[in-house]
């Protein structure tokens, strides 16, 4: 994810203090995105660019994905974030993985030169996800590929209902404040065909958590946000660390099922 926008302002941790919580979340999404991926054309030997990169996470599975012929680009705002992103590809071994400090809607990378762009909670971040479409659409080669996966924050929850509703309350108030829209996966669809792309594609899926760590994924995420739910005046400090310790407790039950935002995936080419 990428650390702010053009206009936005990002409510989340970035660089080392991210590395937990992102690494939960590419394994809870990771598996549709590389299937998406796949369905999309991705192929070894591609030239791709990752937008909004953030620890790198993304980066190491589209560099594996393309093998030694390919490469990857990835683009964040946050040095921190690249720097982490940068650690974990030479950790791997991977030398087809570069990173690049930049805006999402003015990169400065070549235009008509890349097979395929991608991004994964991203747009929701940006003030204006049709101008950092647009940039996409500019450094696609003709006939290049476009996949974008982006959340609708406001369906995360559990089943029953318990505290980890919060996490839709407090992210459902906050994204006007900032002038984002947290539900950006409800009109993904639109807004990609909007910026120019052809007869795109969309998969709709939530995951749910039943077991292991993955299930604080809510909780880790709200605890980041904390100090921006308190600075927009949403929330006491004295209620956000009850609110904090009932979304762990809740987290704790076994009979809780964790439900993490519902996640749109669209897929998409530039015109020839």
């Amino acid at each position: 994810m990428q650390a702010k926008s053009s206009a936005g302002e990002y409510s989340l941790a970035t660089g080392e203090a991210a590395v937990h919580r992102l690494t939960a979340l590419h394994r809870v999404y990771s598996p549709a995105g590389r299937r998406i991926l796949l369905r999309a054309g991705l192929k070894p030997g591609m030239v791709v660019a990752d937008f909004g990169c953030g620890v790198g996470a993304t980066t190491r599975t589209l560099a594996e994905m393309v093998g030694p012929t390919g490469s990857v680009t990835g683009i964040d705002v946050s040095a921190a974030q690249l720097e982490q992103g940068r650690e974990l590809c030479k950790a791997a071994g991977l030398s087809n993985a570069i990173f690049r400090e930049a805006s999402a809607t003015e990169t400065g990378l070549p235009r008509n030169s890349f097979d395929l762009v991608y991004c994964r909670y991203l747009l929701l971040h940006l003030v204006d996800p049709s101008a950092c479409l647009r940039e996409m659409l500019e450094i696609l080669k003709p006939g290049g590929i476009l996949v974008v996966e982006d959340g609708d924050l406001s369906t995360a929850g559990s089943s029953p209902v318990s505290s980890l509703r919060w996490f839709a309350d407090l992210f459902g108030r906050l994204g006007p404040t900032r002038g984002l829209d947290y539900t950006l996966a409800s009109r993904l669809y639109h807004v990609v065909k909007a910026a120019g792309f052809l007869d795109p594609d969309i998969e709709i899926h939530q995951p749910a958590i039943a077991r292991g760590q993955d299930r604080f994924l809510l909780k880790w995420t709200v605890e980041e946000a904390a100090p921006a739910f308190v600075q927009a005046g949403l929330v006491s400090a004295a209620e956000m660390s009850d609110i904090l310790a009932d979304m762990d407790r809740d987290t704790r039950n076994p009979d809780v099922l964790v439900l993490t935002p519902l996640m749109s995936l669209v897929w998409a080419r530039k015109p020839d």
